[in-house]
């Protein structure tokens, strides 16, 4: 078990002191918390500038990240922030629990402005919900009326702290913090911010392994498609078409859905226009299943992108196309969009193909897209004979089958609704 937080900060600024002040603070009230013992421990980033994020990141249950217009534009800050959220991200794509556990402070607020995908993860604290008036926390420090005021924000983050750190991340080695990319921080371009991934382990005997191929956009990249581009992010992993009534991205829905259907391993990855194709990587006993955003057909680099995922070794059982009932725009253009996906090669691939309107509908989907896939994968061919001799499946028959298969594969206490229908392996329109 690591240190229970990392206090990351722009070293270079010469705020050595007053960093180590506000550090020794949060770690005491921490202690009072806690216990002073070494696993309620907290770590300071070294001073001395450094090529890579310091170690203690890989493996420490939170983080404290001092935010000012340095540290947006340090390199090492840059690394250690993008690698713990990284953390973040892994943890949960395994548990299917959103994780928060980095705390953030405007410690100098002068010229800061915050990037979306900063302001978007973890928590962002003030001082007691009034606001910072000045430079923020080291203005507070010299401030001497302030001095109430930032005892209450030194409170607030060692709360923040030790709660999150009750769900531990999970660790990461060196060689893969080495293939994080910076999410900001100087000479930052599209291309650099988007994150490498590590080759894919080798597959297991009997290892039921699910790719979830995402179809999306960034928010750079969307504004020139469509108007409305709230659910985009930085990456196609942050798309969350369901704003405003669930913050979830759809890529994490569709994980715990697959993961509640007993998936011994999930990959998730962006299928991207051009550079390494990670779809290459999995094997032909793999199993596909391609998450995709319609608005995405009107991209110039919808086809290529399409034409590696025709191109993976491992099969694609199934196409998801999401299509939010809550997204006015998409509503307004559903016919639209559903026209233009019909132009594309998307039946061409063999696969079933479904439609998610809802969170709800996009996780009964996926139940039904695993319990197809594996049940299908599982089948023995009958063996030769007259066709008389055979036994025959009924339409009827199929379907209580799979109902059965279904049941068998969610884990969840509670009953779930049939799904909608209208062909065997069809549910357009759906939810």
């Amino acid at each position: 078990m690591g240190p229970l937080f990392y206090t990351s900060y722009a070293s270079a600024t010469g705020d050595r002191g007053p960093v180590q002040r506000f550090h020794a603070d949060v770690q005491t009230e921490v202690y009072s918390i806690l216990g002073r013992h070494p696993r309620n421990e907290g770590f300071l980033q070294r001073a001395e500038p450094a090529t890579g994020p310091d170690p203690s990141v890989l493996v420490c249950r939170t983080l404290l990240v001092l935010y000012s217009a340095d540290y947006l534009n340090d390199r090492q800050c840059a690394l250690e922030w993008s690698v713990f959220r990284e953390r973040m991200q892994r943890r949960q794509w395994l548990t299917g629990e959103p994780a928060d556990a980095l705390i953030g402070v405007l410690w100098r607020a002068d010229s800061l402005v915050l990037p979306r995908a900063v302001a978007d993860t973890g928590q962002l604290l003030d001082d007691l919900g009034e606001g910072y008036q000045g430079p923020g926390v080291a203005g507070l420090q010299d401030d001497p009326g302030g001095d109430k005021r930032y005892r209450g924000l030194v409170r607030q983050v060692a709360a923040r702290l030790t709660r999150a750190a009750r769900k531990p991340l999970p660790a990461m080695t060196e060689s893969e913090s080495a293939a994080v990319g910076r999410s900001f921080g100087p000479r930052r371009g599209q291309r650099a911010a988007r994150r490498e991934r590590s080759p894919a382990p080798p597959p297991r005997p009997g290892e039921r392994h699910l790719v979830l191929a995402l179809l999306a956009g960034t928010r750079a990249g969307m504004e020139r498609l469509r108007t409305s581009v709230g659910a985009y992010a930085d990456s196609p992993e942050e798309w969350r078409p369901f704003r405003p009534f669930s913050d979830e991205p759809a890529a994490a829905v569709a994980a715990r859905a697959a993961r509640a259907c007993g998936i011994d391993r999930l990959t998730v990855v962006p299928v991207e226009d051009s550079g390494p194709d990670p779809l290459r990587e999995a094997g032909a006993s793999a199993v596909i299943v391609v998450l995709v955003d319609p608005w995405m057909t009107a991209d110039p680099s919808f086809s290529v992108r399409w034409e590696r995922l025709a191109g993976a070794a491992a099969r694609v059982a199934a196409v998801i196309t999401v299509l939010p009932r809550q997204d006015q725009e998409s509503r307004r253009d559903a016919g639209r969009l559903r026209e233009a996906l019909a132009r594309t090669p998307a039946r061409q691939l063999g696969a079933s193909h479904h439609e998610a309107g809802s969170q709800d509908s996009l996780t009964h989907a996926m139940a039904a897209v695993v319990a197809d896939a594996f049940a299908d994968a599982g089948e023995e061919e009958p063996l030769p004979g007259r066709a008389d001799e055979l036994p025959v499946e009924n339409t009827a028959e199929r379907i209580v089958r799979r109902e059965r298969e279904r049941a068998g594969w969610l884990r969840h206490r509670a009953p779930w609704p049939p799904l909608l229908s209208g062909t065997p392996r069809e549910s357009w329109g759906g939810g």
